[in-house]
């Protein structure tokens, strides 16, 4: 009595395959998805009247590195805009009329962005596995 099992010559070959191509699709969908990520930042970042811009022109993207690719703004002031932060004018704290300091509430550009784009990353990686498992 035995057991006969056909196929797995093949089965080793596609895994072969995928191991080859794997790191050249892995960072080309990093690199896609990025910018798709960071182009919804771009959209989502508002526009101040001192800096006219600078804020939405410094959304950056890294190469992929060993499957891990950042989306980020290096502006100095990049993350009060994005989480809040208390008012200052001219060095002293603005409080309101009760004495409590003011807060200007966060716009989440960069924490938006990352929920818009979040379903159309998980089917564009399904698609793109099925793919390689064909």
């Amino acid at each position: 009595m035995g057991i006969r099992i056909d196929g797995l010559g093949e089965l080793e070959r596609k895994l072969r395959r995928i191991a080859q191509t794997l790191p050249q699709e892995r960072d080309r969908f990093l690199k896609q998805e990025a910018e798709l990520l960071r182009g919804r930042a771009v959209d989502n970042t508002p526009v101040g009247k001192k800096n006219g811009g600078t804020l939405k022109g410094n959304w950056r993207r890294t190469n992929p590195l060993g499957g891990s690719i950042e989306v980020y703004n290096n502006t100095e002031y990049a993350a009060h805009v994005e989480w809040g932060h208390r008012l200052k004018r001219k060095g002293k704290w603005v409080r309101d009329a009760s004495g409590k300091l003011k807060f200007v509430p966060g716009s989440h550009m960069l924490r938006e962005a990352v929920d818009d784009t979040e379903k159309e990353f998980q089917d564009d990686a399904k698609r793109i596995l099925g793919r390689l498992l064909q």
